[in-house]
């Protein structure tokens, strides 16, 4: 099976044939309002790294480690009430609708289906609105038990909180990561694509090898991205998210294509070349 830096290179010819596509990741990072104010109100020198899986649609934010004080868990948008009550809704609609016509757009171009991005967010629409929900549904309320805590001096409770959620969110996340793809390439519920996911995740093999591979490239691009973004933000923060929404773009390509190759029940995406063929699968070249 090919590489992790060959799957890298399929990926990034694959994506430039779908350039359109790069704007949707560049929307969403965009719209994410919380992580541009902090790097825009932010006075000094910024180091820091992200770790992430491809399990949704990939921006810039994915390898920024944008500069916070205090304790913030981050939702993508502000939690003032009024703002919440009114936009978010909105805000997750959008979402929904951009990474459902993105994904099946990506998926219909990969196995050779005539399903257009517009098709694609009528066909998977209520699927990616569950997924797009699901996160607020778990991180806004702990956010605002984290604020309530902190609010009677308890910084202890709120780092014990942190550090038995950060686990799980990390297991959570490499179990579920193939959902999106495997809604779009299966054509098939919520539920059907979690559980493939799951399967694919506790047999290890190449779904794990691939998961490290992509969470290195994540640190390692992410070092470079923080850096430039948040210390330089009048250049670094545009070249940022343009740059970032084609390389998000590559990389759920990518991705795409790992799923369909490792999961039995997914369309054929098409055969490898004989000289990128091997008995098992590296993370590395």
């Amino acid at each position: 099976m090919p590489s992790f830096t060959v799957r890298l290179a399929d990926g990034w010819r694959r994506a430039g044939d779908q350039f359109p596509l790069a704007l949707v990741p560049i929307v969403l990072a965009v719209m994410q309002t919380d992580s541009i104010r902090q790097v825009l109100a932010y006075d000094g020198v910024h180091v820091g790294i992200k770790f992430g899986v491809p399990a949704s649609v990939v921006t810039i934010w994915q390898f920024v480690d944008p500069p916070s004080t205090g304790v913030s868990v981050n939702a993508g948008l502000p939690l003032s009430l009024p703002f919440a009550v009114v936009v978010v809704p909105l805000v997750v609609l959008l979402r929904a609708g951009l990474s459902a016509g993105y994904f099946g757009a990506i998926a219909a171009r990969l196995v050779g289906r005539d399903d257009d991005f517009a098709t694609s967010v009528r066909a998977h629409f209520l699927p990616f609105l569950a997924v797009t929900v699901l996160p607020y549904l778990f991180v806004v309320p702990f956010a605002l038990g984290a604020v309530g805590v902190g609010g009677v001096g308890g910084g202890g409770a709120i780092l014990v909180a942190i550090l038995v959620l950060a686990p799980l969110l990390l297991a959570v996340g490499y179990l579920l990561w193939a959902t999106p793809y495997l809604l779009v390439l299966r054509e098939t519920g919520l539920l059907a694509a979690a559980r493939g996911s799951y399967r694919l995740a506790v047999d290890g093999g190449p779904y794990l090898s691939y998961t490290v591979g992509y969470a290195a490239l994540v640190v390692l691009v992410s070092a470079v991205a923080t850096a430039v973004v948040v210390n330089v933000p009048a250049v670094g923060l545009p070249v940022g998210i343009v740059g970032g929404g084609f390389l998000g773009l590559v990389l759920n390509v990518t991705t795409m294509r790992f799923v369909a190759d490792v999961d039995p029940q997914s369309p054929s995406a098409g055969e490898w070349p004989d000289q990128h063929r091997s008995g098992g699968y590296s993370a590395s070249a």
